[in-house]
């Protein structure tokens, strides 16, 4: 692979670092600027502008929401700057097969799985408030080694939440070792190879 050049999805991307390399060597002559245009306690817009002496070439903007991410909450300004250069290098044809550069891509990766770690441990925190009463149930029954009784328990929750609350507390969720284990040897005791169906429910369903 060749060095400034990132394969992201089986596309090649280049970082912001190479194409201003590629730039120096092509146009030792030229200057990239870059400008602050907005800034405030949620975002940071900026440009950079591409010129040969006085006469401006191609100019490039990127806005970068500092609540993003981790790393944006405290370099929101220089993640921009950099955004900007590489987008306003694209512009004037320093881009490879793709406009945006690998940092942006990355970064936007970035953003977004940190964006569904969020919303994940939301949907748990929502489920458990939901269903406080059975996890707490379950946890006794735990405790109590009652197999059936948290089997019983965990399948009142509707299958979203159950799905939604499968969070360790590592992660910020309810589920411990124990109750995972417990769940697991549970589920195994109730399920009926030969019907391929839990017992339990068979059961319900037919009642």
């Amino acid at each position: 692979m060749t060095e400034g050049i990132v394969n992201i999805h089986g596309k090649q991307y280049q970082t912001v670092a190479y194409r201003v390399n590629k730039f120096r060597e092509q146009h030792p002559d030229w200057t990239i600027q870059t400008q602050l245009i907005m800034q405030d306690d949620e975002k940071v817009i900026m440009r950079a502008l591409i010129r040969n002496g006085e006469k401006l070439l191609s100019t490039g903007y990127a806005e970068e929401v500092r609540a993003a991410s981790k790393i944006n909450a405290t370099s929101a300004l220089e993640v921009a700057e950099t955004s900007a250069i590489g987008r306003a290098l694209a512009a004037l044809g320093l881009a490879g097969t793709e406009y945006a550069s690998a940092d942006e891509v990355a970064g936007a990766i970035s953003q977004q799985k940190t964006q569904e770690a969020i919303d994940y441990l939301k949907a748990h925190n929502d489920a458990w408030k939901r269903h406080e009463a059975s996890i707490q149930a379950i946890r006794e029954y735990v405790d109590a080694g009652n197999l059936p009784a948290v089997w019983e328990a965990w399948n009142e929750i509707p299958e979203d939440d159950r799905r939604a609350l499968r969070v360790a507390p590592t992660k910020g969720g309810w589920m411990r070792k124990e109750d995972k284990d417990a769940l697991t040897k549970a589920s195994a005791d109730d399920f009926d190879p030969k019907a391929g169906v839990y017992r339990s429910i068979a059961e319900r369903n037919t009642a």
